[in-house]
C-alpha cells in the first residue's frame, strides 16, 4: 500500500427529491490530514490570485462538461 495515500470510502448516500444527495464518508487520519492540507492550499491559492472559490469550482465543472462533450463528439465519428 502507498504510504503517501490515505483511505477514503463512501459510508452512506441519501438521495433527495430535488436531485441532490448527501454523502457521508469515512476516512483514516492520514486521509483527513491530506484533505485538510489540500483544502487549505486551494483556499490560499485562491486568496493569492484574488479568485473567489466559486470561480474555481465553476471552472472545474465547465472542464468536466467540455470533456464529456468532446468524448461524445469523438464517438460520433467512429
Amino acid at each position: 500500500m502507498n504510504k503517501g495515500a490515505g483511505i477514503i470510502g463512501v459510508e452512506t448516500v441519501e438521495e433527495h427529491e430535488d436531485g441532490g444527495a448527501t454523502f457521508k464518508f469515512h476516512m483514516d487520519a492520514h486521509a483527513r490530514g491530506l484533505l485538510t492540507e489540500e483544502g487549505l492550499k486551494l483556499v490560499m491559492y485562491c486568496a493569492a490570485a484574488k479568485l473567489d472559490m466559486g470561480v474555481v469550482y465553476d471552472f472545474i465543472e465547465d472542464h468536466i462538461r467540455y470533456n464529456k462533450d468532446e468524448y461524445k463528439f469523438g464517438d460520433r465519428d467512429e
